[in-house]
Formats: structure tokens, sequence, C-alpha cells
């Protein structure tokens, strides 16, 4: 009786070891076949940043505009740091072209970009916002006076560093109402009292400080 027990015993054990054997074998084949599916996928991510990165860096060295722009354009598609590099230099390109309304969304795509850190986005808003005012002031029959507005609303105002770079553009905005609509600086209260805010500001760096004092000087002079 005892030797049926133990072989009755004995068989149901091997059961369980082959069933679970079964099934630690597929759980492993699993592992591994995940395993190899993200060796590959970050092989082909690995490859593609490394294209990407050749491309690039290619491109810099090219002449023909036209070269340069589809693989550019082209590049500014991908979904990786050289996407983003990418849709600075198209920037840069439909800037010089004066393809204005390009660079207004470009600059947009890039500022909704969820990836981008606050900071890079601030950056980003602060560059866009001086590159239109520039332009607006070149050229007063241009109206970008609410893309600059909503440029600036990019800036994260719990960004210190930003906190007087924010200031500094509202004041210039004020400035470019001022030229737009021939309101005499020294009389026009609302940019006299940026300026005024900026200079007594905590958070306005002394080099901003001189950058806007200068600024105020020319016009009160103008």
């Amino acid at each position: 009786e005892n030797t049926i027990v133990k072989k009755n015993f004995l068989s149901q054990l091997n059961i369980a070891v082959k069933n679970n054997l079964r099934n630690i074998i597929i759980f492993l084949s699993l592992l591994f076949v995940i395993f190899l599916s993200f060796q590959i996928y970050s092989f082909y991510s690995f490859n593609k940043i490394q294209k990407n990165s050749i491309s690039f860096f290619n491109i810099q060295n090219n002449d023909d505009i036209n070269i340069l722009t589809q693989t550019i354009t082209k590049l500014s598609q991908e979904n990786n740091f050289y996407g983003i590099l990418s849709k600075l230099e198209l920037i840069k390109i439909n800037l010089n072209q004066k393809n204005h309304q390009e660079v207004i969304e470009l600059y947009l795509d890039l500022l909704d970009n969820n990836k981008l850190d606050a900071v890079y986005k601030s950056a980003i808003a602060s560059r866009a916002s001086y590159e239109f005012i520039g332009i607006s002031l070149d050229d007063l029959s241009l109206d970008y006076s609410q893309v600059i507005s909503n440029f600036i609303s990019y800036i994260d105002e719990n960004l210190l560093s930003y906190q007087g770079i924010k200031l500094e553009l509202i004041y210039l905005t004020k400035i470019l109402e001022a030229e737009k609509n021939n309101i005499e600086y020294k009389n026009f209260k609302d940019v006299n009292e940026m300026y005024n805010s900026i200079i007594n500001s905590n958070v306005t760096s002394s080099a901003t400080k001189e950058r806007v004092n200068k600024i105020h000087e020319f016009f009160s002079n103008k």
C-alpha cells in the first residue's frame, strides 16, 4: 500500500513538475521575445538617431539651400533631439527668406510639444518674441502683436531667470505699440510704468536692467 501511495505521489509530482516546467518555459520564452523585441527596437532607435546626427551635421557644410531645406525638413519630423534642432534650423532658414507665417507655425509646433521641459519652452518662446518684436519694429505695417503676446504667454513665470526677460519683452511690446500709433515715448504712461517696474524689480538681472535703460534713453531722446 505504501508503495502504491509513493508511486501515486511520484506520478503526481512528475506531472506537476512537467506542467510547471511547461509554464516556466512559456514564461521564459515570452520574456526572451520581449527582450529581443526591445533590443531590436533599441538598435533601430540608436541607428536612427545616429543617422539623424550624421545627416544634421553633414548639412552644416552644404551651401545648396534646396538640399539644405529638404534635409532639414525631413529631420524636423523626427521625435527626438535632432528633430528639435532641425526645426530651429528651419526657423532660421525661413526667417532669412522672410517666410514669417511658416516661422510662426514652426515655433508653435515646438512650444506645443509636451515633451519639452519648461526651461526650453521659455527659451524658445523668448527667442520667438524678440525676433517678432524686431521684425515688427523694422516694418511697422506688419501686425504681429497677438502673435508676440501668444509667444510671451509660453514663458514660465515660475522660472526665476525668465521673470526679468518676460518683463523686458512686455516693455518692448509697449514701445512697439507707441511706434505703431505715433505715441511719443515720454508721454506714454504704460511704457514708462513698465520701465520703472523693470528698474525697480528684484527679479530682473543687472544685464537686463542695463539693456532696458539704454533702450529707454534712446527712445526718450528720439
